[in-house]
C-alpha cells in the first residue's frame, strides 16, 4: 500500500493565469508534449495518495478536467468562492475530502516537475498528531503550496479568510507547523525541480527548450 493511503492529494488549478496569458493548467508537460501540466500532476499523485481533488475556479474550467473525474480516484471541485486565492482553494480542497481522509498534499498546478521521490518522501512525513501543518523550506521561505494540511484547519482557514487572508502564510503564526529543511529535500530532489513554478510565457518557452 503506499505512503499515501491515507492522505488526499489537492491540485489547486484555478488561479487566472494572468501571467502566463492562458491556462496553465492545460499547458504541455514539457518533454512530454502529449499530457498537460494537470493531467500529469494527477496521475501522479494517483500513484501515491488515496484520492485526488483538482479544485478548478468556475465550471467553464472545470468542464476542461472532464476526463479527470472519470477516473473513480480523482474528484474535479469548484471553488466555493472564485477568485479569492489559494487560501480559499484550498479551504474547498479540504471541504472535498473523503470523510475518512486526515490531511491532504497540496501544491499548485503550475508545479510540473515535481519528483516522485520527493511526493514520497514527504508523505512519511505527516505529523501524528491531527493539527500539524507540514511545510518544506526552500531558501528559508516556507512553500505552503507544497505542503500537508491537516483536515482540521478547515475552521481556521474559514476565520482567516472571513478575516479577508487570501494567502495560505496567513496560518503560518497561528496553528502548529513542522518544517522540513532545505537540506533534506535535497537527498529526494537534488535539484529542487519540485519546487519549480512556472509563471510567464518566458518561463515556460525556457523549460520547452
Amino acid at each position: 500500500m503506499p505512503m499515501g493511503a491515507t492522505v488526499a492529494g489537492i491540485i489547486l488549478a484555478g488561479g487566472q493565469s494572468k501571467r502566463m496569458g492562458r491556462d496553465k493548467s492545460l499547458l504541455p508537460l514539457p518533454g512530454a508534449a502529449h499530457t498537460t501540466f494537470i493531467a500529469h500532476l494527477a496521475t501522479l499523485l494517483s500513484k501515491q495518495c488515496r484520492e485526488v481533488i483538482v479544485v478548478a475556479r468556475d465550471a467553464v474550467q472545470a468542464a476542461n478536467f472532464t476526463i479527470l473525474s472519470a477516473t473513480p480516484s480523482m474528484r474535479v471541485v469548484i471553488d466555493q468562492q472564485p477568485g479569492v486565492g489559494p487560501l480559499m482553494g484550498i479551504y474547498s480542497g479540504l471541504s472535498a475530502l473523503c470523510t475518512t481522509t486526515t490531511h491532504a498534499l497540496v501544491i499548485a498546478v503550475d508545479t510540473p516537475f515535481i519528483q516522485p521521490a520527493l511526493l514520497a518522501f514527504l508523505l512519511t512525513q505527516v505529523p501524528d498528531d491531527d493539527t500539524t501543518l507540514l511545510v518544506p523550506l526552500v531558501e528559508g521561505a516556507p512553500q505552503v503550496l507544497h505542503a500537508i494540511y491537516p483536515r482540521t484547519l478547515l475552521p481556521i482557514i474559514a476565520e482567516r479568510l472571513h478575516a479577508g487572508k487570501c494567502g495560505p502564510r496567513a496560518l503560518l503564526d497561528m496553528v502548529p507547523v513542522r518544517y522540513i529543511d532545505e537540506a533534506l529535500l535535497r537527498q529526494h530532489d537534488p535539484q529542487l525541480q519540485s519546487f519549480i513554478n512556472l509563471n510567464t510565457p518566458e518561463e515556460f518557452a525556457a523549460y520547452q527548450e
